[in-house]
């Protein structure tokens, strides 16, 4: 996760979908980047706080 969002530019903005679900993926229009934190399953829940761990750390909040 870090990888990822330390390649994306602080122009552009960010927006994240979590899905729940076992297995797929979501396909939606908007979607421009698929990618998985990590392969194996993982609550959405820890999900979204490898995502904000990955975000604080890039714009030094914490």
């Amino acid at each position: 996760m870090r990888k990822y969002v330390d390649a994306v530019g602080d122009d552009v903005i960010l927006v994240f979908v979590v899905s729940a679900m076992v297995h797929g993926k979501i396909e939606l229009d908007y979607i421009d980047d698929f990618i998985a934190i990590p392969d194996y399953p993982l609550s959405a829940t820890m999900c979204i706080a490898r995502i904000t761990e990955a975000l604080a750390d890039k714009w030094s909040i914490l």
